[in-house]
């Protein structure tokens, strides 16, 4: 018979765990808004009953139960759908560094528009076929010298603000090296913390959850994988683990040897380093010496836009910029330069070389001597005013090299494109990979998400079991009472 104070006992441990659970629930109401919080649940699990088995044991009808105790306070997470999430968080990040580095560009060209490079090389074309024509009043000359200031001026404005986009991916790429580094620190340092908790029988809950969030923006960032490192001591069998971290590449391949960002067993973090050459331009990644590369997130996102995009429009600008000032100024000689200066550059660049930021009008010339040197013509004598006008939509010429030949408006037509193609394809996968992120974290939140009914529902649910239990313990209060007070008096 399992004597009366082992049912106090027993009570006592049901009003314990009940108090616990109803502590656990309200530490998940009082977290319901908290970034990266998993909602918790006590374990339950039957108490050893009575009697144990043995030679020894007293006969009866049988085994009794003696109530409950908690086995363990655990958050409810699912490391598939945390797969998911960075997976889906590694692409987003790459993609939507690449949407925003296109969508700065296409605002610059800010094609088709009346300010842009098209409509100005439009003007600057009907200004010159003007003056063939003798249209307009004498001042036509100034007129085509103020469209080609304004030709030189939106190439200089499209270069150098593209220069400056350009300028802030290298900071960018800098400062999120440091982020990376950052997390990994942080992450290190909650090893060390969750470590000693569940080696001596703990499980560090809310310490996982923080290393777990730190994780997901680490994963954003660049390629990672996550493998868990027990902690030994008398770690329970459902503690997590210390995490160790290492980039890989966008395959989900290890380097050789692993770039380990966080190393569980070891304790540490490793220092990624950036090397930038702003003359190639070119990045070099690499941990402890080990050049890294095609790792995606929106590290590689930042690299690729910085060392590939924007110096192949520069690069195109630069062409285009060049080959119309070298045509144009030979056209320019042909038709015999300003007869009264003797001047004959109409475009010029800086130390002999012609970029898109350097291109400017000859600052000698006046509108006079263009008007004298091609609207006083013979009349009907258009030739030279027509070569200057075809220089900009006729002439062909090999800008890339590769023995395609195109006009100057063509080749600006078909930068045009490309740059809009690439934003559009850029824009489509960063909503694509957003939408599956997104898809991704819902799925995790309706699996660790704090549902507030469900909270409710659990706790009026705790609320009877305590009063339950405390209308035991009177019960055997009185039993004890008619026991020792009552009795034989």
């Amino acid at each position: 018979m399992i004597p009366i104070f082992s049912s106090l006992n027993m009570m006592q441990r049901a009003l314990q765990v009940t108090q616990e659970a109803i502590q656990t629930t309200g530490h998940n109401v009082s977290n319901a808004g908290t970034d990266g919080y998993s909602r918790q649940r006590v374990n339950l699990k039957s108490w050893l009953p009575y009697p144990a088995a043995g030679i020894n044991a007293p006969h009866g009808a049988g085994q009794t139960g003696t109530g409950v105790i908690d086995d363990s306070i655990v958050r409810i997470r699912d490391q598939f759908v945390d797969l998911q999430v960075r997976e889906n968080a590694n692409q987003n990040g790459y993609w939507s560094a690449l949407s925003d580095a296109y969508s700065q560009m296409e605002d610059i060209v800010n094609e088709p528009s009346e300010t842009g490079i098209s409509s100005v090389l439009d003007g600057f074309w009907q200004s010159i076929q003007d003056l063939a024509s003798h249209s307009g009043t004498g001042g036509t000359g100034t007129v085509v010298l103020q469209r080609g200031k304004e030709v030189a001026d939106t190439f200089n404005y499209i270069a150098r603000s593209l220069a400056k986009v350009q300028n802030n991916l290298q900071q960018q790429i800098t400062e999120n090296t440091h982020l990376i580094n950052n997390y990994a620190d942080r992450i290190n340092a909650l090893n060390k913390e969750i470590g000693l908790q569940e080696a001596n029988g703990f499980l560090a809950n809310d310490l996982y959850d923080e290393r777990d969030l730190l994780t997901d923006k680490l994963a954003g960032l660049v390629h990672i994988k996550v493998t868990p490192v027990p902690s030994g001591g008398h770690a329970s069998a459902t503690a997590e683990g210390k995490y160790t971290i290492e980039m890989v590449d966008q395959n989900g391949g290890s380097f050789d040897p692993p770039a380990r960002l966080v190393d569980g067993e070891q304790l540490t973090a490793a220092n990624l380093a950036s090397a930038i050459d702003s003359a190639e331009p070119s990045v070099t990644v690499a941990m402890d010496g080990q050049e890294l590369s095609g790792f995606s997130g929106k590290l590689q996102g930042l690299i690729e836009a910085y060392t590939n995009d924007y110096p192949a429009v520069l690069q195109s600008l630069d062409r285009m910029a060049a080959q119309l000032a070298t045509s144009f100024n030979d056209a320019f000689q042909q038709t015999g330069g300003s007869q009264e200066s003797g001047i004959d550059w109409f475009f010029q660049g800086q130390d002999g070389t012609v970029t898109a930021e350097n291109l400017h009008v000859n600052e000698a010339l006046k509108g006079s001597d263009i008007t004298s040197n091609l609207a006083d013509a013979p009349s009907g004598d258009h030739a030279g005013a027509l070569a200057l006008a075809d220089v900009i939509a006729a002439d062909r010429f090999d800008f890339d090299g590769n023995g395609s030949e195109t006009t100057l408006k063509n080749y600006l037509q078909g930068l045009i494109g490309q740059i809009g193609v690439n934003a559009q394809s850029a824009q489509q996968f960063n909503g694509n990979s957003a939408t599956m992120r997104q898809a991704a974290e819902n799925r995790r939140a309706s699996i660790s998400g704090v549902n507030m009914d469900e909270e409710m529902t659990n706790l009026i649910q705790f609320q009877h079991t305590y009063g339950a239990a405390a209308r035991v313990v009177t019960t055997i209060d009185t039993l004890l009472d008619t026991l020792i007070n009552r009795m034989g008096g």
